[in-house]
């Protein structure tokens, strides 16, 4: 008795080579996205008042560095004076709140 026609007979060698390349872009994947960190970035307005609502606003994203993070935000917040800071560090708090920016 023969299989049908349109069965594709399982290769080993083949199978073992597709699971080895889905492996390494797995590895390669998951170690370029734990060579970033999430940021959050404030951002003050010096021409505004510490008072009023628009003067600070704070952004979220991910990068290598906290100089990265902020030449992210930069063309967003022009004019602004920006800080960055681990999003796992003392303002996490702000995280749920803060603007996404990829």
């Amino acid at each position: 008795m023969s299989p049908p026609a349109d069965t594709k007979q399982l290769d080993l060698v083949e199978w073992a080579d597709e699971l080895e390349a889905e492996r390494d872009h797995v590895r390669k994947t998951n170690a370029e996205r734990s060579s970033n960190r999430g940021f959050i970035v404030i951002a003050t307005d010096p021409t505004i008042s510490p008072d009023e609502p628009s003067y600070r606003e704070v952004f979220a994203t991910e990068a290598r560095t906290p100089n990265q993070a902020v030449n992210k935000i930069r063309p967003i917040a022009e004019g602004r004076r920006l800080r960055a800071y681990l999003a796992t560090g003392s303002y996490k708090h702000e995280l749920p709140d803060a603007r996404w920016v990829a």
